[in-house]
């Protein structure tokens, strides 16, 4: 393991010490979670606009893509279906 040193101003030091504590972590702890759940923000970000880029090129070239119609209605349906799910049972009709 590497070691790396990162300069922060106090304001945010003494943040990062008081959550820490409130959650029975060491700032260490504390810093090395936030920054994986950032690097892993950043890979799922990349990897949308890499399907992106590359259903948008599949576009251009020709490819069947889906009628804006026929997206609305499946929406709509699987809206309406996770919305019924999620009522309680004496809610459901």
């Amino acid at each position: 393991m590497s070691t790396t040193t990162l300069r922060i101003d106090d304001t945010l030091r003494e943040r990062i010490v008081r959550l820490a504590q409130a959650l029975g972590q060491t700032p260490h702890n504390f810093m090395l979670e936030a920054l994986a759940q950032k690097a892993d923000e950043a890979e799922w970000k990349l990897s949308m606009q890499r399907e992106a880029q590359q259903r948008d090129a599949d576009l251009q070239a020709g490819e069947p893509g889906v009628e804006w119609h026929e997206m609305r209605a499946y929406l709509r349906t699987r809206l309406s279906a996770a919305a019924a799910a999620s009522r309680p049972a004496s809610e459901q009709r």
